[in-house]
């Protein structure tokens, strides 16, 4: 039997396209390669189909929220939602936090997700994060999410699978790049196939549905919706 079982692709709702495009504004003040850095994220990202996965109300914590991109537009995608960014990058959250003015429903922390000692998230999500841990690592982020969120949350993970393996090639050899100048926090690349991250949900106490994100783009995306098991 399959690992996990694919949902049906969906066409992106117009109001993720446009929390999307007011979160790029938010960065309108920042030096052009933090610019540039934040802009290539959205193109090569499927973001808008992942923030259609998120809930529209309720506490959500986005795990490595990075320069706050993503965080930023949950928040302006719905005020209804109350949103918590972590992320262990000193500078990164520095820049989240100056780009999160004007947005009262956003907030950002330094530190990890076991570091964030607060609990009854209504979702979590985590983007482009876990190939950057070894396997004990992996697991431990995922419990501690599993710790966070009650029998009715819900886990969002959007990674990239090992195939096609050309796609799977260029997404590491593009990480190899951002690990290699700095842009990325890591110190080795961890990627998984769908079917081993599915697993890796289950033993973390989720019960993970696949969603397929591929695109033209020369990535291969996917998605993880998960809900307590």
């Amino acid at each position: 039997m399959p690992a996990t079982t694919p949902e049906q692709d969906l066409p992106v709702p117009l109001e993720s396209t446009e929390a999307l495009r007011r979160s790029l504004q938010q960065y309108r003040g920042q030096p052009f390669g933090i610019r540039a850095f934040i802009q290539a994220r959205h193109v090569l990202a499927p973001m808008a189909r992942i923030l259609d996965a998120m809930p529209p109300a309720g506490r959500i914590l986005d795990v490595g929220c990075g320069h706050g991109l993503f965080a930023n537009a949950l928040a302006l995608g719905s005020p209804a939602r109350e949103v918590v960014g972590v992320d262990p990058s000193a500078a990164k959250i520095e820049i989240a936090r100056a780009s999160a003015a004007g947005i009262p429903n956003v907030q950002y922390l330094q530190g990890t997700v076991q570091e964030v000692d607060r609990t009854g998230f209504d979702a979590i999500s985590i983007l482009d994060v876990l190939y950057l841990l070894p396997l004990e690592d992996k697991l431990a982020v995922l419990r501690a999410c599993r710790e966070r969120i009650p029998p009715d949350g819900v886990l969002v993970l959007k990674t990239n699978d090992t195939a096609p393996a050309w796609k799977y090639r260029v997404a590491r050899l593009q990480e190899q790049l951002m690990t290699g100048v700095g842009l990325t926090m890591g110190h080795g690349l961890y990627f998984f196939s769908r079917h081993e991250n599915a697993d890796l949900l289950r033993r973390a106490g989720f019960s993970p549905r696949f969603v397929d994100l591929n695109t033209w783009l020369p990535y291969p995306h996917v998605m993880f919706v998960s809900r307590p098991a």
